[in-house]
């Protein structure tokens, strides 16, 4: 599986630390919190593991690999279908994020969530929009969204 072979690779990446927390302290009964997510992921094009940040507490900074995906180019860009393993910094935990979006000459824009979590990430439920800005040698890739 590909997190398991990247977490032995030692890649580290993404976090919604804050939900397992407040989940182990909820009454049984009580409905799921909402957290906000707000991750930035910062793609080089010429590497295939890069570095992140957000509001995750536990989890602000990591890194981000890519896993497996295409790309299909177009006359007014491309889609990209994939999957990217995001590690919090330590590895202790992680998630892999299935993510579709259109980029072009206006950054990017997509849909993402939360296929598998693991580490005190374990089961985590998260969805949310991306939405893409090019930079000098790649894109800075920004998640927004929620999770519970």
């Amino acid at each position: 599986m590909f997190k398991k072979s990247l977490a032995r690779a030692g890649a580290t990446g993404v976090a919604f630390g804050a939900l397992l927390a407040v989940g182990a302290l909820a009454p049984a009964e009580a409905a799921p919190m909402s957290v906000s997510i707000d991750v930035v992921a910062h793609t080089a094009f010429d590497s295939t593991v890069n570095p992140f940040g957000g509001n995750i507490p536990g989890c602000e900074t990591g890194t981000v690999a890519e896993g497996p995906s295409t790309t299909h180019f177009t006359s007014w860009g491309g889609v990209y279908t994939g999957v990217k393993e995001f590690t919090c910094a330590g590895g202790e935990g992680g998630v892999d994020v299935r993510l579709s979006a259109v980029f072009g000459d206006f950054g990017s824009r997509g849909k993402w969530h939360v296929l598998d979590g693991w580490g005190f990430l374990d089961g985590v439920k998260a969805s949310g929009t991306l939405i893409g800005t090019a930079t000098a040698n790649g894109i800075d890739d920004r998640y927004i969204g929620s999770a519970r």
